[in-house]
């Protein structure tokens, strides 16, 4: 199917009665979730989990704040099972109970390499997968291993008192994100760490409507501006913002973050493309190798002023277990 229709039938979707239900259901029978356990999300679980050990040290009672649970909750329940203590926020409530399910079925096949990229032994995360086997659904799990899944829930505003996080996550969230949005949301994430905390932010950005259309380049989204794309392809259903990785890294920046890590992916076969391409004005002053870099990989820092409390730590008190 052709990249603009994939997008108008999103944005017709968004404006109906039901289209998100629609648009859940279509993505059970053409979608990710119809190929859930091939899903890139698990391998991105395990290397958000390996980059928090790395980073942070033992995993074990890590305070963790993620943002953008979404369909698929194998981030959170990764590090949970790695002994963290993780709250996931969300603006929908994506994951229902058979996604829980079938995330945590996939999950326990992949016991050894969570326990490999954490650092810990299988049994121990062979025991916290165990433990939440029967859970009715993503909040009852989040609950019983000291965590919680919100939903819907604006994330622009966090639960927290200042500095009460050790790590904040997220999973091919950020470039979905409208783009006045993210310096409030860098500057919330910024609020909540503990001086010296660290943020770990995995993004794509590629064209996700051309992922199927080989008669699309998936960076010829680069070529609309900022008012046609939002006219014409973006929805609720589905929103790219189109940030490119030195626009990124502004943003993190000025948000008061170092960077402290930062990978690129560079489409080589992509940049004949770009450098020929007609861009939109806002891309126009970018390196060609910054527009064609297609996915972003970033280790951000928040400074350490002073010493981190000694202090023992108290999460926010725990809601119901099917209080999402």
């Amino acid at each position: 199917m052709r990249w603009w229709m994939v997008a108008g039938i999103l944005s017709t979707l968004a404006r109906l009665p039901g289209g998100k239900r629609a648009y859940a259901l279509l993505q059970q029978r053409y979608g990710e979730l119809a190929r859930l356990e091939a899903s890139s999300r698990f391998d991105n679980a395990e290397w958000i989990v390996s980059q928090a050990r790395q980073w942070c040290g033992e995993l074990g009672d890590l305070r963790c704040v993620e943002l953008g649970t979404g369909w698929v909750p194998a981030v959170p329940l990764a590090l949970l099972s790695a002994g963290a203590r993780v709250d996931t926020y969300d603006v929908s409530l994506l994951c229902k109970p058979w996604l829980f399910q079938r995330t945590h079925e996939e999950l326990t096949r992949r016991t050894d390499a969570i326990a490999v990229a954490a650092g810990v032994d299988r049994s121990s995360i062979a025991e916290r997968l165990a433990r939440i086997r029967n859970s009715p659904d993503l909040a009852a799990a989040c609950h019983r291993l000291g965590g919680r899944y919100r939903a819907p829930f604006d994330t622009s505003r966090l639960p927290y008192k200042d500095g009460e996080a050790d790590l904040l996550v997220s999973n091919l969230v950020l470039q979905c994100v409208p783009p006045e949005i993210l310096p409030p949301l860098l500057s919330e994430t910024y609020r909540v760490l503990r001086p010296g905390g660290f943020a770990i932010h995995r993004m794509r950005l590629s064209d996700e409507f051309a992922v199927r259309d080989p008669q699309r380049n998936h960076l010829e989204f680069l070529r609309y501006s900022r008012t046609r794309w939002n006219l014409w392809f973006n929805s609720s259903l589905k929103h790219q913002n189109r940030l490119r990785a030195s626009q990124f890294e502004l943003l993190f920046t000025e948000a008061g973050f170092r960077v402290r890590n930062c990978d690129r992916t560079v489409d080589e076969e992509s940049l004949p493309v770009v450098e020929n391409l007609a861009l939109a004005e806002e891309f126009r002053d970018l390196d060609p190798r910054d527009l064609a870099t297609i996915n972003l990989d970033v280790v951000l820092q928040k400074p350490s002023r002073q010493p981190a409390s000694s202090g023992a730590y108290r999460m926010p008190a725990q809601d119901a277990a099917h209080d999402v």
